[in-house]
């Protein structure tokens, strides 16, 4: 029941800015719709994966992010500025990913595919793997030591440090 309470509350904001009136019968009207809905389609599944937040690392992860953001922007506006096909060299790079939850893997996913010239095409599970087209192909292992980047970041910034430290150890890398 108590795991209702931010589910309820969330439908019964959604359904107060939906409705634009601030009134107590709308209140009201909006917590027993919630309840009502809570109760007929229940949040059933496994449990998420606990995550945690480090605000030192997310800052390294975003400043890591925007980097690479610019980086290719840059890029990519001067392939479209100066068309020259002989230094356009795509591929679909195969990288395991193997410290991450749903949520990393999600994260990461959409930190690639935000980047232009870059894009994660699939993810297959068991083990992960993401399979990401990059438009300027330097090498696999540059692209594959690319996205462990970003994985060691994003695990840094919001997976837990038992997550970390398993991570590390099947790299082959010491726990910190």
């Amino acid at each position: 029941m108590i795991r209702w309470i931010p589910h309820v509350l969330w439908l019964t904001v959604v359904w107060i800015a939906l409705w634009g009136d601030l009134s107590a019968a709308n209140i009201v009207g909006g917590f027993l719709v919630a309840m009502t809905v809570t109760a007929l389609f229940p949040t059933a599944g496994p449990r998420r994966e606990r995550l945690s937040f480090r605000p030192l690392a997310a800052a390294k992860f975003l400043g890591y992010f925007t980097a690479k953001l610019i980086e290719a922007n840059a890029v990519v506006a001067w392939e479209v500025l100066t068309p020259n096909n002989d230094r356009v060299r795509e591929g679909v790079v195969a990288v395991e990913v193997t410290g991450a939850g749903d949520a990393m893997v999600t994260l990461l996913a959409n930190a690639i595919s935000l980047t232009p010239g870059t894009l994660t095409l699939e993810v297959r599970r068991d083990p992960t793997v993401l399979f990401v087209h990059v438009l300027h192909l330097r090498s696999i292992e540059a692209t594959r030591a690319d996205v462990r980047r970003l994985e060691m970041l994003a695990l840094n910034a919001f997976a837990t440090r038992a997550a970390i430290a398993a991570d590390a150890v099947e790299h082959g890398e010491t726990p910190t």
